[in-house]
């Protein structure tokens, strides 16, 4: 953040990738500190990303409570950026989408840039800003003033009005499914359509059902303008308009019944995490395709399978959240019931110790379909948790997953270096903490394995999930004289809480620490501990 003129502006600013001198300046959306996040990594010239945020809160770009001071204070921070890298007005391009695609014309306009790529851009700040959360108060001042919505609602048409220059490159995105742009956008087209080198793309797509998903699907063609003008080519579209159009209803009707026929269903995992001793896990599973009588009720399992024997969990279905742009196949289908997730966790207790390949059954009792297919996930994953006297591990990934249930107390090697910190128990807690690593495997991160606490009684075994933390100072006095690896995460602690193990029976137990890494599991003694009957 650095002050210019009247207001402090925040900013990210990332340099060019090699010999690419160009400055691409990037205005934020509502819903965004900087403007498209990750999608900029693939951009290689100087990229300048400012945030709309003075004195807490939101101006357009434009105006913080009808100060219009704001303006000049960003283009300070602009032409300091431009100074710097030594770049002229015609080696800039302003982008932005939404509020931020409003912002890359006004800011174009006003202080005369000759690059503009705006998709989804509000046309009258004023009435948009009002009751709109953050921008009312903040743009238009307590109040929120009919004067000043009047006001807002001008500036746009203003600057349009007395434009002089119409040497300018502007791409104009917006689509005929966006409530936007009859209400907004539709009326920039008479005064942007005398530029020389105007450009409208206009995106008809039965996946675009609301405004944010405009720029979305405009992707690929925002890049492609954005790539070529920072490259200093200046494409020139004109007016076209992309995309699959309005869908013919029997067509539609006909192609998705003919899918749902087909002997198909979709499983993708998306996310799986540790809670309270459970595993639980979400993702994608549907019937492809509409059933010709209309909506039907999908049922989906879990299946772990062994040998030809089955093991099956039950999975919660969820709202699908925009499925159709994933799973888009011809035509579109929203799947609004195309999600799962495991409500309660997934309970391993009573699964026999083994390699298990993971499905998804997917069934339609009312078509009278049961389909079930492999359960994959884009991302690897790899969890691990204790069940008792067992560990089990859920991996996998593109290839498919697998459940893994082994002995939760594993090989004891002479080479694992192992020393107990703490070791104490009060009030039915246990505190341990110490040092475990495996010379040789890296434990620089805090994921590099997961630790449990084992109970191992004459009757039953228990077992507690530990927490892996790095803690240079106790690890580094233990790594071998020559060895350079790095073992500072090879520390386990219970935690300030400790475990409780209030609901073990009285007795005297074995205390291990197992260490889950790899395919390798390890364990070392860690004493013994007596557990009082309680009151």
């Amino acid at each position: 953040m650095d002050v210019y003129g009247k207001w402090p502006v925040q900013f990210q600013f990332r340099p060019a990738h090699g010999d690419h001198r160009h400055l691409l300046v990037v205005f934020s959306s509502v819903d965004s500190r900087y403007g498209f996040g990750a999608a900029l990594d693939g951009v290689l010239c100087n990229v300048l990303r400012i945030r709309d945020h003075f004195d807490d809160g939101a101006s357009y770009y434009v105006a913080r409570n009808m100060d219009f001071s704001v303006s000049d204070s960003i283009q300070e921070l602009i032409e300091d950026h431009m100074r710097r890298l030594g770049v002229t007005k015609d080696e800039v391009t302003l982008l932005g989408t939404s509020k931020g695609g409003a912002a890359a014309l006004y800011h174009g306009l006003k202080y005369d840039y000759k690059n503009i790529v705006s998709s989804t851009p509000q046309y009258f700040l004023g009435s948009y800003s009002k009751g709109h959360g953050q921008l009312g108060d903040a743009v238009l001042g307590e109040g929120q003033s009919d004067e000043n919505v009047a006001i807002m609602d001008s500036v746009m048409k203003n600057l349009l009005d007395k434009e002089v220059d119409f040497e300018r490159n502007i791409y104009l995105i917006s689509s005929p499914n966006d409530y936007q742009y009859e209400q907004e956008v539709k009326h920039y087209l008479p005064a942007l359509r005398a530029y020389e080198n105007f450009n409208f793309v206009f995106l008809d797509s039965p996946t675009i059902q609301e405004h944010y998903q405009v720029t979305r699907q405009a992707l690929p063609s925002v890049w492609s303008i954005v790539h070529a003008l920072t490259e200093g080519f200046v494409p020139r579209i004109g007016e076209v308009r992309i995309g699959a159009g309005t869908q013919d209803p029997d067509k539609a009707s006909a192609y998705l019944a003919e899918l749902r026929r087909r002997d198909t269903v979709a499983a993708t995992l998306t996310g799986a995490v540790r809670i309270d001793g459970k595993l639980h896990v979400k993702g994608h599973a549907f019937l492809p395709g509409v059933s010709p009588e209309g909506p039907t009720t999908e049922t989906k399992q879990l299946v772990l399978q062994e040998r030809g024997k089955n093991w099956v969990y039950p999975l919660d279905t969820r709202p699908g959240k925009k499925l159709y742009r994933e799973y888009f196949d011809e035509y579109f289908c929203e799947y609004a019931e195309g999600e799962f997730a495991t409500e309660d966790g997934l309970d391993f207790s009573s699964l026999p110790r083994g390699t298990f390949d993971v499905s998804v059954c997917v069934t339609s009792e009312a078509e009278g379909i049961e389909r079930r297919t492999r359960l994959t996930s884009a991302k690897v994953i790899d969890r691990r948790l204790p069940f008792g006297d067992s560990e089990v591990v859920f991996r996998g990934g593109k290839g498919g997953l697998k459940v893994i249930k082994r002995d939760i107390v594993g090989a004891d090697p002479a080479s694992a270096v192992f020393s107990l910190v703490k070791s104490e128990h009060q009030d039915r807690k246990i505190h341990t903490e110490g040092i475990f690593f495996l010379p040789g495997r890296n434990a620089e991160g805090e994921v590099h394995a997961t630790y449990y606490l084992v109970l191992q009684g004459k009757s039953a075994t228990h077992s507690f999930l530990l927490t892996a933390k790095k803690n240079a100072t106790q690890v580094r006095p233990f790594v071998p004289e020559g060895d350079f690896g790095n073992y500072d995460a090879g520390y386990f602690t219970t935690g300030v809480e400790g475990v409780d193990v209030s609901d073990l029976p009285a007795g005297r137990y074995n205390l291990l620490v197992s260490m889950s890494a790899g395919g390798a599991l390890l364990t070392k003694k860690a004493g013994k501990i007596t557990l009082k009957k309680t009151a």
